[in-house]
């Protein structure tokens, strides 16, 4: 398995969404990768941290901010 491949399934891997064999090839992969793994551990944090951010937590400028963003993203996309 390549670094990439192990990058595009990072999400399905937390979720214990791949199956047995593709998770096995998985965590083969992790043992033998210290970037990889490194990446998985900072992976897993940052949604552990986005999960327990609150909307109240947000300040409303940087609601605004995100808000401004998402709109100018899916002008662009409605503009293709």
């Amino acid at each position: 398995m390549t670094c990439k491949k192990v990058t595009a399934l990072i999400a399905d891997y937390l979720t214990g969404e791949l199956d047995p064999e593709t998770t096995s090839v998985f965590e083969r992969h992790l043992l033998e990768c210290r970037d990889c793994a490194s990446f998985l551990k900072t992976y897993n944090k940052s949604t552990q941290a986005i999960r327990s951010l609150r909307y109240q937590d947000i300040p409303p400028e940087m609601r605004s901010r995100v808000r401004q963003f998402l709109q100018q993203k899916v002008k662009g996309i409605r503009a293709k």
